[in-house]
């Protein structure tokens, strides 16, 4: 929100905003149309909310709606961020061919430093740790990447969706 108190943010939406907001802050129905099911829940017809999270996002109160996956409940138990470094002229090509990748959530770009030169970092995801290493190895012979690290996660830390309304 582009600088909205918590006073202004519940004067510029209203109750059937907020509802709607609510219904989003807490987890999605694992229903073949989802839309439907919180728009039942809410009393109003699918084409109605979705009408009204168009109108939210034009106005910059909703920014996205996006799912939250806990990796390890979901049967990928190798987590890990593939570090590396790329050149300026390959980042941006490169980055976005590996951002497509299915065992990839996330990648970013990021300063390097003089005792940490990877520029370059992939959050990757597989079943095991076997199955992550065999797809950062084709990366790496792919992309002809000389130094890389895999840092991976020891936990998953906890996930939650921001909370506007009590």
């Amino acid at each position: 929100m582009n600088n909205i108190t918590d006073k202004d943010f519940g004067e510029i939406v209203d109750e059937l905003d907020k509802k709607i907001i609510k219904a989003l802050e807490t987890d999605i129905p694992l229903t073949l149309n989802p839309y439907q099911k919180i728009a039942e829940d809410l009393n109003i017809d699918r084409e109605e909310l979705l009408q009204r999270l168009r109108q939210l996002k034009e106005r910059k109160i909703l920014k996205r709606i996006s799912a939250i996956l806990h990796h390890r409940d979901s049967g990928y138990q190798a987590n890990g961020m593939f570090v590396c470094q790329f050149s300026k002229k390959e980042i941006d090509e490169v980055g976005q061919e590996i951002s497509k990748l299915q065992e990839v959530s996330h990648c970013y770009q990021r300063k390097t430093y003089q005792n940490w030169p990877y520029n370059f970092y992939a959050m990757m995801h597989a079943k095991n740790q076997e199955e992550l290493e065999n797809k950062v190895e084709e990366l790496v012979k792919k992309y002809k990447i000389k130094d890389y690290q895999i840092l991976y996660s020891t936990e998953e830390l906890k996930k939650t969706s921001m909370k506007y309304f009590n």
